[in-house]
């Protein structure tokens, strides 16, 4: 069972924007949905890259808007800045490019010989930064450690599948799985194929992964300095195994800087290089900056409405379907988002579909119910169910900015139907408690959340919801004809068989009103006009994007 943090909240964010704009404009967005049915329009140019570093640079101060990362061991690394911290300091078994295609990594090819085997041929002459050669035995080690329930290991729902794992040879790695598992391998491009040193992580025991005990890898920069609450320093390797991510800047000092304006005026003045997942707030600013450039790329991440009870208003599919209908998304996307986001009517975005299986999915998301609100509609289905008038109370991270924004159009448009939602501003920690603890849920009906897939294939994120089991499956969501495909999909390696399993479950358990989607949010990135190199997709969070960075002339 997964417990990823697939939700931004790691980081609270000022709410800086005066009351009166706020609700003058979010006005907009609730009335433009009875009048207007606008199409889904997207504004903003995506690239998947920035231009080719020309240089080195001495040093940079680079931010994580989303907070100080809890841990580096990749074990229990399942949020933005963990994930982001350690794809820069270790190693995984394959890379994830930014447009989105799988490459060697620490294993410079892969064979399955069966279905339910998989051999790993590692790359020879790889060393950890204390000069130690990389071997099977640290790559056997590191991913058992996913599968030891003493770890809490926070992706070990992706080695669900897996009886064993050897080394075969010095250099060979030998995976078997009880029965075939076509996403095991992608997930090898994340943190969750991710190699530590076997002896390192033995020694430090508990210790590993926090400030005290640091980390021992063999990617791009060093584990420098910890210094909690303040920041990280990182250093070039310089013995990194391969010159096409072999760092350019010899220092990068990592802040943690998640106010809003705080973060804005940094980056505009220069104090912070660079930063990925920048509020939407501060678009209009950073868009206008003089010194700097915002760049948009495709993201796998998605804006939902996670229903969190059987009972109440929102126990009901009707209601939820009720509320989905008075939703002006491409309002929202405008005026949240200023327009780098885009509507969304799936549980799991349009970019992650497989290129080679496109008009499959393609054909299957038209087929889906329209994305134009309709009020009359929404309010006939209210009327319909008894009891409906009770208050539905809608769980968001406190302090930060655009939930509050998206959480108040989702009130207005509620009220314009004849539901009455109350906003109620979690914590940072209860917030994300509130993923994996139902007491955290206690007096919550709705949770909002920006949940994100790992990698670009649909099955990493059903995984979450679809099943009795499923961590995020709250309201004891079953189906059998969706449990069955999804299933049945994990052992198709052909894209467009699976697609078509997949795309079966979708118009089933989307009836059902299993979540309420409405948007997949770009990825956000601002640099200095100094620098350049630097990833745009949502694949940096595991690339180790860092280390493309350099200097722009």
């Amino acid at each position: 069972m997964s417990t990823r943090v697939h939700s931004r909240a790691a980081s609270p964010r000022a709410f800086a924007l005066a009351g009166a704009a706020l609700l003058g404009s979010l006005s907009a967005v609730a009335g433009w949905g009875a009048t207007s049915g606008a199409s889904a329009g997207h504004g903003v140019h995506l690239v998947t890259t920035t231009p080719p570093a020309k240089g080195g640079l001495s040093s940079i101060t680079w931010d994580l808007p989303d907070g100080e990362p809890t841990t580096l061991d990749y074990v229990k690394a399942g949020d933005y800045s963990p994930d982001v911290m350690i794809s820069n300091l270790c190693d995984d078994l394959l890379r994830l490019t930014p447009t989105w295609r799988y490459k060697p990594g620490l294993a410079q090819s892969w064979k399955y010989t069966n279905p339910t085997t998989l051999v790993l041929t590692l790359r020879h002459g790889v060393h950890f930064w204390n000069g130690q050669e990389l071997t099977s035995a640290d790559v056997v080690y590191s991913m058992q450690r996913n599968m030891t329930s003493k770890n809490t290991p926070v992706n070990g729902t992706f080695y669900k599948f897996v009886k064993s794992i050897t080394a075969t040879g010095p250099f060979q790695v030998t995976v078997h799985f009880t029965v075939p598992d076509e996403l095991f391998i992608k997930e090898m491009a994340t943190v969750a194929g991710a190699v530590a040193e076997k002896s390192y992580i033995q020694a430090k025991g508990t210790s590993y992964g926090t400030a005290a005990g640091g980390v021992m890898c063999t990617g791009p920069y060093e584990l420098a300095q910890w210094n909690p609450g303040n920041d990280i320093v990182l250093q070039a390797n310089p013995h990194y195994w391969t010159p096409a991510y072999k760092a350019k800047i010899k220092t990068v000092t990592v802040k943690f800087i998640v106010d809003t304006s705080t973060l804005t005026s940094a980056l505009l003045s220069g104090e912070i290089t660079g930063a990925y997942e920048v509020p939407t707030a501060s678009y209009p600013e950073l868009e206008t900056a003089s010194d700097g450039r915002l760049y948009f790329g495709p993201s796998l991440a998605v804006l939902e409405l996670l229903p969190a009870v059987t009972t109440g208003p929102m126990g009901n599919p009707k209601l939820r379907e009720a509320l989905s209908l008075a939703l002006n998304r491409t309002a929202i996307a405008s005026v949240v988002f200023d327009g780098a986001a885009t509507p969304n009517k799936a549980l799991t975005p349009r970019t992650a579909w497989d290129p080679t299986a496109k008009s499959v999915y393609s054909s299957a998301y038209a087929k889906l119910p329209s994305l134009k609100p309709n009020l009359a509609k929404a309010r006939r289905l209210v009327r319909s169910v008894r009891n409906h008038s009770g208050t539905i109370t809608l769980g968001l991270l406190a302090g930060d900015q655009t939930e509050v924004e998206i959480a108040t159009a989702v009130q207005q448009a509620a009220q314009q139907i004849g539901l009455k939602v109350k906003l109620d501003e979690l914590q940072p920690l209860a917030f994300s408690n509130a993923f994996y603890l139902p007491q955290y849920r206690k007096g919550l009906d709705l949770l909002e959340t920006f949940g994100y897939l790992d990698v670009p294939d649909p099955l990493d994120y059903l995984e979450l919801f679809i099943g009795k089991t499923a961590i995020f499956n709250w309201t004891h969501y079953h189906n059998s004809t969706v449990f069955s495909d999804v299933t049945k999909a994990y052992r198709t390696f052909n894209a467009k068989a699976r697609a078509h399993l997949i795309t079966s479950a979708q118009a089933i358990y989307t009836k059902d009103q299993l979540v309420i989607p409405m948007l997949n949010p770009d990825e956000g990135l601002f640099l200095n006009k100094k620098i350049t190199g630097a990833p745009v997709s949502f694949a940096y969070i595991y690339e180790p994007c860092l280390a493309k960075l350099g200097a722009s002339r």
